[in-house]
């Protein structure tokens, strides 16, 4: 029966191989040097003993046990290069792209000279070339083509995001995964523009081809015509098509952040065709989602969601908050995600219909909406806490405005919270009329006056004794799906008490 364990003779000759040649050890997995006296290091195969890896000097190496302990039935390389990708996840916040991985394993891009002729279109790069047949699209009137393409010619597609998408880390490992020992049912889609292949959907699945050492891919590319308005029209088609694919018809939906995000930039490509077709009598936010509906074939719910979109991203990105917000729907570095501002912060501050004032006359008050909601953030940040929110890193204690912090921001809290902001803006400007409700930071600039008010308010919200109580049933109560309501109402901290200071 093979061995399983080597000899002390035999690690001395491991370690010895494994020397650099500035004479320190290093960890096979991790890079980091071992210090034999101190450090607690083991000997591993390369190919796990239990997939038939042999017990010899060629198949062993040392490591840190704390990174062996992730090994299960792995090779070394594997581990090696999950920990790789981990350290980059961690470094760059999550906000990986398809470039991020490429460099990641080392491909070297090279550039390609395309020719096309007699329904075909030949791609070269000095050392190899390829020649596909070519097809029309009849919905899009372009020409395409399908086929195998060198990793080594693609590159992300980021002209205002048509490749919108961070990757997310559990998805990237499960197709790495299974497509080890599968096929790739569904081909990456890319455009060929200005003499590069740019992918803009498939993300996930090349990266994981990639991590796999696969150096060709299965690909669809449209190829992008030279006039610059049929270029841009096809750009518009293809961005539109691909969000309505990740969202309403979404097997894995866009981020809720790049979503409104890339909405955003059609509308503003949208609104130029608008004023542009438009006498300056018509232009409102009415008449633009209007002009979507009937003239560029949008449904009115489509036609809301880029006007809405529009207006949360331009208030969020002038405001503080917006270094909280996970770009990730779920991200435990941040305190924040967009479904949150979504759902709890947004619709209880921002006037979320289109207005009927003419842009830019004294009647339109989005720039003061913006204006607004960048004090009230301002406000919320200080009196929340929120610059004292710390991840969670288990055994390591929070100090006691951490916790607070933690157990204020977190999304119970914030949707039971998020209401009596309303009430706070509501009585702040003596709105009586339920369309001035519905306006709510949509008006003209706050005074000193007003600021101070929203201060009073909360500062009181966010001082309530119940956010100091000790730990233990706060913070199972604050976890529940359901109990946040009563927990507010038994303590007291009701929107009557955030008014008024008693109950």
């Amino acid at each position: 029966m093979p061995k399983r364990q080597i000899s002390e003779e035999d690690k001395k000759k491991v370690i010895e191989a494994q020397r650099e040649s500035d004479g320190s050890l290093r960890c096979f997995i991790s890079g980091e040097v071992i210090n034999l006296q101190t450090d607690e290091y083991e000997f591993d195969h390369i190919q796990p003993y239990s997939q038939g890896g042999d017990t010899s000097i060629a198949n062993i190496r040392v490591v840190l046990k704390t990174y062996n302990r992730r090994k299960s039935d792995q090779s070394l390389y594997e581990v090696r290069d999950n920990l790789r990708l981990e350290r980059l996840f961690i470094e760059k916040k999550n906000s990986i792209k398809l470039q991020d991985i490429l460099e990641l394993k080392s491909f070297e891009h090279r550039s390609i000279h395309i020719t096309s002729q007699n329904g075909s279109v030949s791609i070269a790069d000095g050392t190899d070339s390829r020649t596909f047949p070519t097809f029309i699209d009849p919905i899009l009137n372009v020409p395409y083509f399908y086929g195998r393409v060198p990793l080594k010619w693609i590159q992300n597609d980021d002209q205002e995001g048509l490749q919108p998408r961070v990757i997310d880390y559990k998805r990237l490992i499960t197709l790495r995964d299974h497509l080890k020992s599968h096929p790739q049912m569904a081909p990456a889609i890319a455009r060929l523009l200005d003499g590069t292949i740019r992918l803009f959907d498939g993300q996930h699945k090349v990266a994981a081809q990639i991590l796999n050492s696969v150096s060709d891919i299965d690909i669809k590319v449209y190829i992008s015509p030279a006039d610059e308005t049929k270029a841009k029209e096809l750009f518009d088609a293809l961005m539109i098509t691909n969000l309505e694919a990740h969202s309403k018809l979404r097997q894995v939906p866009f981020y809720t952040s790049t979503l409104l995000e890339r909405l955003s930039v059609i509308y503003r490509e949208l609104w130029e065709e608008f004023a542009t077709k438009k006498p300056a009598s018509l232009h409102s936010e009415a008449n633009f989602v209007n002009f979507l509906i009937t003239e560029k074939n949008f449904t009115r719910s489509k036609a809301n969601d880029v006007f809405r979109a529009a207006v949360k991203d331009n208030a969020l990105s002038q405001s503080t908050l917006s270094v909280f917000i996970a770009e990730a729907s779920k991200d435990s570095a941040y305190p924040i995600t967009q479904d949150v501002m979504n759902t709890a912060i947004f619709p209880v501050c921002l006037y979320l219909q289109p207005s009927p004032a003419l842009f830019d006359t004294t009647a339109d008050y989005r720039n003061h909406e913006v204006a607004n909601f960048r004090v009230f953030s301002e406000l919320l940040v200080e009196q929340s806490f929120l610059r004292d929110w710390v991840q969670r890193v288990p055994n390591k204690p929070l100090t006691h405005v951490q916790l607070k912090a933690r157990r204020i921001w977190h999304k119970g809290s914030v949707l039971t919270w998020s209401p009596y902001l309303k009430d706070i803006i509501i009585n702040t400007f003596n709105m009586k009329t339920e369309d001035d409700r519905v306006r709510l930071l949509y008006r003209p600039e706050m005074t000193k006056d007003d600021k101070d008010r929203i201060h009073t308010y909360l500062s009181r919200l966010f001082n309530h004794p119940m956010w100091d109580m000790p730990e233990g049933e706060i913070d199972s109560i604050l976890v529940s799906a359901k109990k946040q309501e009563e927990l507010f109402r038994r303590n007291g901290l009701t929107s009557i008490y955030v008014l008024t200071g008693s109950n």
